[in-house]
């Protein structure tokens, strides 16, 4: 990332709240649409879909019942750019989502921790990673 302010620090240190969708507080899910938002993409809350974040199973059957169809396409055969979404594994199920700020780091929020920049292709985040996806109505940000 360059010297400038970029786009994502207005998203770094949001605390976590389970189903949260707002500045106050999010979950993953949360910060995407949070960060969607910024660029005038309304994403769908899911809020009233599952009843904890720890409910691995029915959030990864939301987000493949997601992603698999509608506005979402993998991004294949390219890196990943600004605004793709990263989906993780947590466990045996894929329940976790960051968005891409560069070419090495995502935003994201994972377990009680605030939203916060990581680089996704650590070896820890790199095992876990399932894809990248972009939503066609996502413009490329500018700072």
């Amino acid at each position: 990332m360059t010297a400038h302010l970029h786009w994502s620090a207005e998203f770094v240190g949001i605390p976590w709240a389970d189903r949260g969708r707002s500045r106050e507080g999010c979950d993953c899910w949360g910060l995407v649409r949070l960060v969607h938002a910024r660029f005038g993409v309304a994403l769908p809350t899911y809020d009233e879909d599952y009843a904890t974040a720890d409910e691995e199973r029915e959030i990864a059957a939301l987000i493949h019942g997601v992603l698999d169809v509608g506005p979402w396409r993998r991004v294949v055969g390219r890196p990943p750019a600004e605004m793709d979404v990263a989906l993780f594994s947590r466990g045996r199920h894929d329940s976790h989502v960051g968005v891409v700020v560069s070419p090495t780091h995502m935003l994201h929020m994972f377990g009680e921790d605030a939203a916060k920049l990581e680089r996704w292709d650590t070896p820890v985040w790199r095992r876990r990673l399932q894809g990248f996806w972009r939503h066609e109505r996502v413009p490329l940000p500018a700072a």
